[in-house]
């Protein structure tokens, strides 16, 4: 939610406190540095530590990076508390994927494919919020606390429900050695590129629509939701496309897809028909990360945590490069020129998805029988 509640609230927070492109785009590096940490740690610690302890830890620190958010009013402690929310917000995500992989390897890339489109409608309530609160007249601090009051809901829950223990597990495979898995680096990699042309994409989508194509705020904000819309879709749709479609293809299908609209996007000038591209941009994009998620964890479905964390490193990784690279880009030659940076990584990941795959990864093979 955090993402959600950033992207659109941007044209407003660089108004309120004066601050350039490559200042707003350093929220998103911290956003993604804390994401980084808290995913990666997170996810690892929930192969060996009390899982109910470390969630409410977890959430207790997201309220309070939320709540930060809605009554600072200096440019450094807004970026604290980003940081601090990203930290406690992340691992929520990544903990509650390796409990999921752990228990129901056979339904990895199903249930893969609904939790993160259920992360994603959390995303796509976000925008919805911060247009509400810009039609009743707010500052851009009100959504960020009225998502600090959900957060405590969420803290009493995990408190409230029964999460099962993580166990011994059978299996002691170090990070380095998971990294050198190639399939599970080759994931990570495609997961850190796809981030440019996903977050990268979203995180100044609302600017763009605002500075660029001079449309209002609420509609500014609005546009986010209808690519979340198509991202959400998309991902609903994965178990049905992967009923036809291996998963290799399913994702060469995904990436030609968002080849085709990115371009359009950029080439069409009508802001009613951008508008409309960025939901079937949305859906294009969508599958990616889920199934690049899918193929690399199935890799070690006996320590799930641990992978986890190595792909969310990708995640997060990428999320700190590129919308900071999108930033710094756009202030020398504007946020329209900056988009060709993720339509030339969509392609890149298209070339590479058409690439023929090879044979087994050897030593680490084995560890992908079932429990």
């Amino acid at each position: 939610m955090v993402i959600g509640l950033l992207g659109p609230s941007l044209p407003a927070i660089i108004s309120g406190l004066g601050i350039s492109y490559a200042q707003a785009g350093f929220f998103f590096t911290l956003l993604s540095l804390g994401s980084l940490l808290g995913s990666t740690v997170g996810a690892a610690a929930s192969d060996r530590l009390p899982r109910k302890a470390l969630y409410a830890a977890c959430a207790a620190l997201y309220v309070g990076g939320l709540a930060g958010l809605g009554f600072t009013r200096t440019y450094v402690l807004v970026a604290l508390f980003v940081f601090l929310a990203s930290l406690g917000g992340s691992p929520l995500s990544a903990v509650g994927q390796s409990i999921m992989l752990g228990m129901f390897p056979e339904r990895r890339e199903r249930n893969l494919s609904l939790m993160m489109s259920i992360g994603a409608v959390g995303s796509l309530l976000a925008p919805v919020l911060v247009s509400l609160n810009y039609a009743a007249g707010l500052a851009w601090r009100w959504p960020f606390l009225e998502a600090a009051s959900l957060a405590v809901v969420v803290f009493a829950a995990i408190l409230a429900v029964p999460i099962p223990a993580a166990g011994p597990p059978p299996e002691r495979h170090t990070v380095l050695a998971i990294l050198g898995n190639r399939r599970v680096l080759g994931a990570s990699l495609m997961i850190f590129f796809s981030i440019g042309m996903d977050l990268g994409f979203s995180y100044w989508l609302a600017q763009y629509f605002s500075a660029e194509l001079h449309v209002s705020t609420v509609m500014s904000s609005s546009v986010v939701g209808l690519y979340l819309a198509g991202i959400i879709a998309s991902r609903f749709l994965i178990p049905v496309g992967l009923k036809r479609l291996s998963i290799e293809r399913h994702l060469a299908a995904s990436l030609a897809v968002s080849v085709v609209t990115i371009l359009l996007f950029i080439l069409v000038p009508t802001a009613g028909v951008k508008a409309a591209l960025c939901a079937l941009y949305g859906l294009g994009v969508g599958p990616v990360v889920p199934l690049l998620l899918a193929r690399g964890s199935r890799e070690y479905p006996r320590q799930s945590g641990t992978v986890t964390g190595v792909l969310f490193a990708g995640l997060s990784l990428g999320g700190m490069v590129f919308p900071l690279l999108l930033g710094v880009i756009a202030a020398r030659v504007g946020i329209a020129r900056s988009y060709w940076l993720s339509a030339g990584i969509a392609c890149g990941l298209l070339a590479v998805s058409l690439l023929p795959r090879r044979g087994p990864t050897g030593a680490a093979r084995p560890s992908t029988a079932a429990p």
